[in-house]
């Protein structure tokens, strides 16, 4: 019986040490190594929602054709 304790000590040490040291940190949005790739993207990521809002804008800002055609355009000349 005694010889199962150190182990069962060891996996219990090794699971709170994976929870404390990488799983909280990525639970809470953070990350225990941050890279310049991660830093990069996050850049990426803000400009395309800057530009995401300004699509609705633009859409209300195009005008439309100056002439309408008064039969549908044939698309297969």
């Amino acid at each position: 019986m005694t010889d199962i304790w150190l182990p069962l000590a060891a996996t219990a040490l090794a699971a709170a040490l994976t929870w404390w040291c990488c799983i909280r940190p990525m639970v809470r949005n953070r990350s225990c190594c941050t890279t310049a790739a991660d830093t990069e993207l996050q850049e990426e990521l803000r400009r395309a929602r800057e530009e995401f809002q300004q699509l609705p804008q633009l859409r209300n800002d195009a005008t439309p054709p100056a002439v309408r055609p008064r039969r549908p355009e044939i698309l297969d000349r």
